[in-house]
């Protein structure tokens, strides 16, 4: 009876198993999303406002540009192995200054920014917000921006650009490719794009 009872658990292990490889592989095969992972290097910073930077929804005071680069893991870990493999992209971005600092209050700023990623353009607009968890040297800070993306294009409806930033705090006159040892600089960005007709 217990041998019946572990064989019948071992099989319903296994098909549970089986249903949910197939509802991972549904997740890409179906083609209602894309995502892209990547991570995001600055190359050129411009302080104060600027031409580009005037299509922004604020003030803008400083533009930078990001080249994209895509990563390489371990799948066995998912730890990353290899942070440039090649280029896919780049983008423009502008920032305001960041919010007041406030006693119980995240400090934030604002962000517009436009590129394109694997061929695909779009638009993004949205914020950073500096998290409670910083790295031990106070020479990077840590950051989480989100921009809602529009300006995609045939066949995408919308999508979001999130990202994992630790961002070197070097001063006014550090290059803009400057970067703390240790510590990717600038970002680890999740993309992800819908599709259109894909509502149900």
């Amino acid at each position: 009876m217990i041998n019946h009872l572990k064989r019948t658990a071992v099989l319903a292990l296994v098909v549970l198993s089986a249903q949910a490889e197939a509802v991972y592989k549904q997740e890409i095969t179906a083609g209602t999303e894309e995502i892209y992972v990547f991570r995001t290097s600055r190359t050129e910073a411009t302080q104060g406002s600027t031409p580009f930077c005037a299509a922004a929804p604020f003030v803008s005071i400083r533009e930078d540009f990001y080249a994209l680069a895509s990563l390489e893991l371990n799948t066995k870990t998912s730890k990353v192995t290899n942070t440039h493999v090649r280029p896919v992209g780049g983008f423009r971005a502008c920032f305001t200054g960041f919010s007041p600092v406030v006693e119980g209050q995240a400090r934030t700023l604002q962000m517009f920014a436009k590129g394109e990623t694997a061929g695909i353009p779009w638009t993004g607009q949205g914020g950073c917000v500096v998290m409670a968890a910083q790295p031990p040297v106070r020479t990077v800070l840590a950051l989480n921006c989100q921009l809602a993306l529009s300006g995609l294009g045939e066949p995408y409806a919308s999508g979001l650009l999130v990202s994992s930033t630790v961002a070197p705090v070097l001063g006014a006159n550090a290059r803009p490719d400057a970067h703390v040892p240790g510590y990717l600089s600038t970002s680890v960005v999740t993309l992800r794009l819908w599709k259109k007709g894909a509502e149900k």
